[in-house]
């Protein structure tokens, strides 16, 4: 008997050790996945981080155009009103006692 449990303790030591070695290998190949996964991710996310900053940058451009626009439009629209402020009222035509234009 105590040679059964000896040949027992054997085959379980045997049997744990394969378990062991099939877990680390099992654990290195998810490891080596989910790096690969990571890796592809982030290049993925530096990509869509440079389209970002190039639209970004476009974006940035067309809003400085667009104020130049506006500070253009903001000075004519103040130089009409100014020169329509310098220049003199149309007289009226003169009126007859009738209320019509005298005839000459």
């Amino acid at each position: 008997m105590g040679n059964e449990i000896g040949t027992l303790r054997d085959e379980m030591g045997n049997e744990i050790g394969t378990l062991r070695s099939e877990m680390r290998n099992e654990m290195g190949t998810l490891r080596s996945e989910m790096g690969n996964e990571i890796g592809t991710l982030r290049d993925e996310m530096r990509n869509e981080m440079g389209t970002l900053r190039s639209e970004m940058a476009a974006l940035r451009k067309e809003l400085a155009e667009l104020r130049e626009r506006v500070a253009r439009i903001e000075g004519l629209l103040e130089a009409v009103f100014m020169r329509r402020d310098l220049m003199p009222d149309p007289q009226p035509p003169p009126v007859g006692p009738s209320g019509k234009p005298e005839a000459a």
